[in-house]
């Protein structure tokens, strides 16, 4: 975000920009590679109203089309639990594309796409194609159908492929191009700030992400300092596990509940208001 207006790498941004199929297929195809005829959201709703709230893993754009799903994620802060984020993503995607009772045959072939404002392994490669392969010989692959893509838009001037080069530069740098689509990608990121309603409440939902970041990463040092104080009475490694648990586990069920609820509102304050917090975690606990 700068000057108060969105650009397309902030979260609520994208997942807006992406609502148009055209852009999101074409732009899919220039990350990937691959022809697509058409494509199908299968979570419109919720990138178009960032407050929403969805069960699970909230997915920024997540789309099917030509016998594969498709999942995209923005990701602006270094996240040093990318792998496991990757897994539980893939897991979900799955669990929404089977059936109970189906046969694991009818998994679709599925690509999981992270765009990386940083880099997030440290090669300054542009793309990580990340697929499981047998650790003795790489020629030996699960064939599973799943595809991880991990971008790194730092990496723009070594990517040599210029049109996935110049998207990656324009999430970067928020830096225009002579090229159609990021002509129309920033077009469609201007009419989206001249949404005013729209930009309030994308900003708001920003805000408790923010914050919810902030307040989880106080819970874990929080959780850590007591943890170690148990420790000396009861074992180093049970009191830094229990206190871990209870300071992630019990706001993140808080930041749960208010966000399902749609009260934005008593979570900011919940993140600067210790006594209020407490009022709301005691509720939490009796609900």
């Amino acid at each position: 975000m700068k000057d108060g207006r969105l650009e397309l790498k902030d979260a609520p941004m994208f997942g807006r920009v992406m609502c148009d199929p055209q852009i999101c297929k074409e732009v899919l195809e220039r990350f990937l590679g691959i022809q697509i005829e058409r494509i199908e959201y299968l979570n419109a709703e919720q990138a178009l109203d960032p407050a929403t709230s969805a069960r699970g893993v909230r997915l920024d754009v997540f789309a099917r089309g030509s016998g594969k799903v498709f999942d995209i994620e923005m990701q602006v802060t270094p996240d040093e639990e990318l792998g496991k984020r990757l897994r539980y993503y893939q897991a979900s995607i799955d669990q929404a594309c089977l059936d109970k009772g189906d046969d694991y045959g009818r998994l679709e072939e599925s690509h999981i796409i992270f765009v990386c404002d940083f880099d997030p392994f440290g090669r300054a490669l542009p793309a990580y194609h990340l697929e499981r392969v047998c650790a003795e010989d790489d020629s030996i692959t699960i064939g599973d159908r799943s595809h991880w893509l991990v971008l790194n838009a730092h990496a723009w001037r070594n990517d040599l492929d210029a049109g996935r080069s110049g998207l990656l530069h324009y999430i970067h740098a928020n830096a225009a191009a002579d090229d159609e689509l990021i002509q129309r990608i920033d077009d469609a990121v201007q009419r989206a700030n001249d949404d005013a309603e729209w930009r309030s409440v994308a900003m708001g939902f920003m805000t408790v992400e923010h914050d919810h970041r902030v307040r989880m990463r106080q819970a874990t040092e929080r959780g850590l300092r007591e943890g170690l104080e148990r420790g000396l009475e009861e074992g180093r490694e049970q009191g830094l596990e229990q206190g871990l648990v209870q300071g992630q586990a019990l706001y993140a069920g808080l930041v749960d509940k208010l966000l399902a609820e749609g009260r934005l509102e008593d979570l900011k304050r919940s993140a600067e208001d210790a006594a209020f917090r407490n009022q709301l975690l005691e509720e939490l606990l009796r609900s």
